[in-house]
């Protein structure tokens, strides 16, 4: 899912394997009001019922304190922590028919917070508490977890060496995570029946 149609569609053609079906994709924008209705509607058409839901909402806007503004927060919060949160409640009688598992990646930066990124460290700390209350809520049917991240390399966004080479710094590894390693802890919470309403760090 994304807001991008034809990166989505691109994106599709690239995970389907030759002869099998292609990756069904649902657009939406969510600072629509109607997102989650409309991926709702998406996923029935193109899906049906789903067992597990994975929350990757990714916009990352720079917001610094002196240009901060009401609108900086509302869509911060729209996209990162209200959408979500009405999407999983909107598919609560999936995952629960399913016994499934709501995994959401967030941000080591909301109990360290860094510069320049109020608006969306504050709507993913909602995101947190939101959850949270979900895994109470929806318990012992569904499990509700997430995964803190640090710095995950992106080098299509990440372009300065000199940039690139002093935030990594600030890892006891030396270097930031990879997509991959995401993946790998993702599955892991999915796997993991014990667990919900965690927050895994990870990235530290």
């Amino acid at each position: 899912m994304g807001r991008n149609a034809p990166g989505l569609e691109a994106l599709a053609a690239e995970l389907t394997t030759p002869g099998a079906e292609g990756v069904p994709c649902i657009c939406a924008d969510l600072l629509d009001d109607d997102a989650p209705k409309k991926i709702v509607e998406g996923v029935r058409r193109t899906v049906g019922n789903i067992d597990d839901i994975i929350l990757t909402c990714g916009p990352f806007p720079r917001t610094p304190l002196e240009t901060l503004e009401r609108d900086d927060l509302w869509r911060s919060l729209a996209v990162h922590a209200v959408s979500p949160l009405l999407l999983v409640r909107a598919l609560a009688d999936d995952l629960g028919a399913a016994r499934g598992s709501v995994v959401a990646l967030t941000d080591a930066g909301v109990t360290r917070p860094y510069t320049n990124h109020v608006a969306y460290l504050t709507a993913k700390g909602a995101l947190q508490s939101g959850l949270r209350a979900l895994a109470v809520e929806l318990a012992p049917e569904v499990r509700v977890n997430m995964v803190a991240l640090g710095i995950v390399a992106d080098p299509e966004a990440d372009s300065d060496p000199l940039r690139m080479h002093r935030l990594a710094t600030r890892s006891p590894l030396g270097r930031f995570g990879t997509p991959e390693e995401v993946v790998h802890v993702v599955l892991g919470l999915l796997d993991s029946t014990w667990a919900t309403g965690e927050i895994w760090g990870v990235g530290r």
